[in-house]
């Protein structure tokens, strides 16, 4: 594939997190699907619960990025500032939205739970927002398209986040980027020799664009990683083929396995 990717961002909201109280693994759960379908993720940042912080962060991604997926501050607290932040930096109006209301009271009375007046925190969207339903918790997402990108907010909690995006947000993504293709990757082992040794080896192999190889040192090992984008999965299986059928030529037997065996 000769065409520049959609490039991605991630957003991780939320002052645990920037604290180092609560480790983001929303992100990297991102990362790689977000990979998958073809997008070219090119930054994670993690922020507080401020709302300046926020719609400074989101305003910076629009202005690099095609798509910015933002995770955490959806909740009916008033630390949960995602929708004011985000209504800032695209500058639109933030909204009460009686689809999102509905869809809030409908979690609520599932779950047994009270409704009190911060429950309608949730219900407010940036102008334009297209929601996307939360089938564990309470607060729904929502998408936005702007002219400069297009901005999708998820809750923080894993569970939730994991959900709405694999039923919802993933596919809208795949309909949107239809032309973005496939990306693949593969880990490799190699024992009994180190980095430098590896790199000689490989250098060349590491300067080419696509297929990309990668190396990571470890204590007793390094690891390869190959990454092949391509328009179908079966293009993308087949440059990596090539590429570890050149690595084995060069490595010979300290190419001992593959990463998810070791």
């Amino acid at each position: 594939m000769n065409h520049v990717p959609p490039r991605a961002e991630i957003i991780a909201i939320g002052s645990e997190l920037v604290a180092g109280d609560t480790v983001d693994t929303n992100s990297a759960f991102l990362a790689r699907h977000l990979r998958d379908i073809g997008l070219d993720v090119r930054r994670h940042t993690t922020i507080p619960d401020q709302v300046e912080d926020i719609a400074q962060a989101v305003a910076e991604a629009l202005a690099r990025s095609h798509v910015v997926v933002t995770t955490g501050g959806l909740g009916p607290t008033v630390d949960d500032p995602t929708r004011q932040g985000l209504a800032q930096a695209m500058g639109r109006e933030l909204v009460f939205s009686p689809e999102a209301w509905a869809m809030v009271q409908a979690r609520y009375a599932a779950r047994g739970c009270p409704m009190n007046e911060n429950a309608r925190r949730q219900a407010y969207v940036p102008a334009g927002a297209q929601l996307l339903p939360n089938e564990v918790g309470t607060a729904p997402g929502f998408v936005v398209e702007t002219e400069r990108g297009l901005v999708m907010a998820l809750p923080g909690v894993p569970r939730e986040m994991e959900r709405m995006f694999l039923a919802h947000g993933l596919p809208l993504l795949r309909a949107r980027f239809p032309d973005a293709g496939v990306v693949r990757t593969r880990h490799l082992v190699v024992r009994g020799l180190v980095e430098a040794e590896v790199d000689a080896r490989v250098a060349d192999l590491e300067a080419q664009e696509n297929p990309r190889l990668g190396l990571a040192a470890r204590p007793d090992r390094v690891l390869l990683r190959l990454t092949a984008r391509a328009a179908t999965p079966e293009q993308a299986e087949r440059l990596l083929d090539r590429l570890e059928a050149d690595l084995r030529r060069r490595l010979g037997p300290w190419l001992v396995e593959d990463a998810h065996s070791a």
